[in-house]
């Protein structure tokens, strides 16, 4: 049964002097370590055979659940996979050995409330995958508030050959995106629970909340949403499909660095529209990659930083 994002816990409130205890729930947040194995070609003489190899590429904080999604959609947005049919196996690690890397990291094997074997993942990639051991030997490791810090920039970007950017304009309207984060919002359950959880959505160009995932950090949620879009499309990224231009929207409950940037152009999806702020450097990767990046959005009002092209003229009605 899957593990719930949110836990009970016991608080004391005081009300102008008076305390009171009582009953809350807040949001989980627990280690996932990944492991990736993969096979490299080895030499013996003049006979080459593929040989099984394996390493830590990942331990970050998330909040449980929806953990293969997390999985695909970091992947995707680092590079490592193009597609699903990249991977052969998404399991639970069974071996009880990497305890030790948990514990080498600072992270106690009694610190966690679950199940240690529900937080040791293991992706294993198909044989005619050819990896880039210089991107598995550094590790990710990384946490709820910052993300992939410090790994990325627009020059690595290009190199992960992101797909093109949707060529499809003027079909945004104005006058209903803004009310895509309020529809969101109204669909975050473990936020209404615990007010301890970010959230990112897929909308269509009609406004129709097509995919909601939360969690405790931010990047987290994106990977999540972006990895059941890859689940639901086997040719994803959707806009190098034949003939096909998507037009899909990935609103996030948060701030825009360029870290999220990173991950919805490698995704093939055009548009980000966010509750916070922006970041210079996510301007930046916006213009180089063509993306509509829209922040402070309300019902009312909401900031356009680059790709007014996608916007449906202020005279045309749907």
């Amino acid at each position: 049964m899957p593990d719930k994002p949110v836990q009970n816990t016991n608080k004391v409130t005081y009300i102008s002097g008076i305390r009171q205890i009582s009953n809350d729930l807040v949001i989980k947040e627990q280690p996932l370590q990944l492991r990736l194995s993969y096979y490299q070609s080895v030499t013996n003489g003049k006979l080459i055979s593929q040989q099984l190899s394996s390493t830590i590429f990942s331990i970050t904080m998330r909040t449980p659940g929806n953990d293969k999604q997390l999985i695909l959609g970091l992947l995707f947005s680092e590079g490592v996979i193009k597609n699903i049919a990249d991977i052969d196996e998404i399991i639970i690690e069974q071996n009880e050995t990497n305890k030790d890397h948990l514990e080498n990291n600072n992270i106690a094997q009694n610190e966690l409330p679950t199940s240690k074997n529900q937080n040791l993942w293991e992706i294993r990639l198909n044989k005619n995958i050819k990896v880039d051991l210089n991107t598995l030997k550094r590790y990710l490791i990384t946490y709820s508030s910052c993300g992939l810090c410090g790994t990325t920039s627009l020059k690595s970007l290009e190199l992960k050959s992101p797909p093109n950017s949707p060529r499809a304009i003027e079909w945004l309207d104005a006058k209903k995106l803004g009310f895509w984060p309020n529809i969101m919002k109204e669909n975050q359950q473990a936020f209404h629970q615990t007010g301890g959880a970010h959230a990112a959505a897929i909308f269509d160009q009609l406004g129709n909340l097509l995919d909601i995932k939360e969690d405790i950090g931010r990047h987290n949620a994106v990977d999540k949403v972006i990895g059941e879009l890859i689940f639901k499309n086997d040719n994803f990224p959707m806009n190098t499909n034949k003939g096909i231009e998507n037009k899909i929207s990935l609103v996030v409950s948060s701030r825009v660095s360029f870290e999220i940037v990173q991950k919805a152009i490698m995704a093939g999806i055009g548009v980000i529209i966010a509750v916070g702020a922006v970041s210079d450097l996510a301007i930046l990767a916006a213009k180089r990659f063509n993306l509509t990046l829209i922040g402070f959005a309300t019902s009312e009002s909401f900031n356009l930083y680059h790709g007014e092209w996608r916007m449906m003229p202020p005279s045309k009605e749907k």
